[in-house]
């Protein structure tokens, strides 16, 4: 089974383990780690088969699991990382860091998988339990609404647009024509000097696709939108006009706050 068909079980699911009864949210993705004798949280999830996650901590000197305070203390005063290791035994790298998104401090979790907020975090003995939105949307910057100008750039000719997406860019590189996946990772290499599958630009066009079309069903939102023979270039330009709106609005109402 798919990753991101486990994935949608969530929609209709809950976990009751660390959270007692509470139900999560849509889209949110229960996390179990445990501290091992290395001073290393190990975590997994059963919506994710196959995949772990860990937290090295062996430079701290622990004695038991540290409550909530001394974990983010932890995270601010030591450079923490871990491990994403993948079914197929890939491994890449987890950062950890404290930010303030909208006025809430948590664990962010860097990972090749996306970026990720800890919440609801909890902790029983030697067990820590977190939920990730699997969609979540990082505070907007100007390099987000870079990526999206640069995006526009690339399809607005139709002639630079094709609709035989197959999420593998390097032909896309070499013709200088686009899918839309394809325009906005290009555009966030060149941009951000990274590719996040999860960062805002990518997202918020994400979003803007499921709410024109609630209940498409689509596997891959970006290459599938991009592909449906339904679709036009002009909705193609649509959408990103509309992702640029709302990162611009994003942005305002930050400055507007400071």
């Amino acid at each position: 089974m798919k990753t991101k068909t486990l994935l949608i079980l969530i929609l209709i699911l809950f976990s009751n383990i660390g959270f007692g009864q509470q139900e999560l949210p849509d889209n949110y993705l229960p996390i179990k780690f445990t501290l091992n004798d290395n001073n290393k949280l190990i975590g997994v999830s059963e919506y994710l088969d196959g995949f772990t996650f860990s937290m090295d901590l062996k430079s701290v000197s622990l004695i038991e699991m540290p409550n909530k305070d001394k974990l983010f203390e932890m995270v601010i005063k030591n450079r923490i990382k871990g491990n994403l290791t993948y079914p197929n035994g890939k491994i890449t790298e987890i950062e950890y860091e404290i930010v303030n998104h909208r006025g809430i401090e948590g664990i962010y979790m860097k990972t090749t998988l996306g970026y990720f907020m800890w919440e609801m975090l909890d902790i029983k003995r030697n067990d820590l339990f977190v939920a990730i939105n699997w969609w979540y949307c990082p505070p907007a910057t100007e390099t987000d609404l870079d990526i999206l100008n640069m995006t526009d750039s690339l399809l607005s000719n139709s002639s630079n647009w094709h609709q035989n997406d197959d999420r593998q860019c390097d032909n896309d590189i070499k013709s200088g024509s686009w899918s839309l996946f394809c325009a906005l990772k290009y555009s966030s290499i060149i941009i951000a000097k990274e590719y996040n599958h999860h960062n805002t630009a990518i997202q918020t066009v994400r979003f803007i696709i499921d709410e024109l079309q609630p209940k498409h069903g689509y596997e891959h939102t970006l290459m599938d939108f991009n592909n449906n023979s339904s679709t036009t270039h002009a909705e193609i330009l649509k959408v990103i006009k509309e992702a640029k709106k709302r990162i611009e609005k994003e942005l305002v109402h930050h400055v507007n706050k400071e």
